[in-house]
């Protein structure tokens, strides 16, 4: 059975911060391995969205849904048929930094 995938589209903040998070794994922590299967199950997730209600509203702002990849927190929004990814929170800093 073959799936219909909606469209990911990524904002440049989103796109920043995923960086932001594969460069500290790689870099800061030393895990070059765990930078890039982070980034690739991120990636992944949010290609395999097959309807916009596939996960919860956000408990922070409900105009979002968020997928939930480890301890990362990936919001996105429908528009036009399309997933738009936002952002990506890391789920162990303060919810204050979420909109910030």
């Amino acid at each position: 059975m073959v799936k219909n995938y909606l469209k990911a589209i990524w904002s440049d903040r989103a796109k920043a911060q995923l960086k932001q998070i594969h460069d500290y794994l790689k870099y800061e922590k030393k895990a070059p391995q765990g930078a890039a299967n982070v980034k690739l199950d991120i990636l992944t997730a949010s290609r395999e969205v097959t309807f916009v209600e596939q996960y919860q509203k956000d408990e922070i702002d409900s105009q979002y849904r968020r997928i939930i990849v480890r301890h990362y927190k990936v919001l996105y929004r429908e528009e036009n048929g399309k997933i738009i990814i936002l952002q990506i929170f890391d789920t162990l800093q303060s919810p204050d930094r979420l909109h910030g």
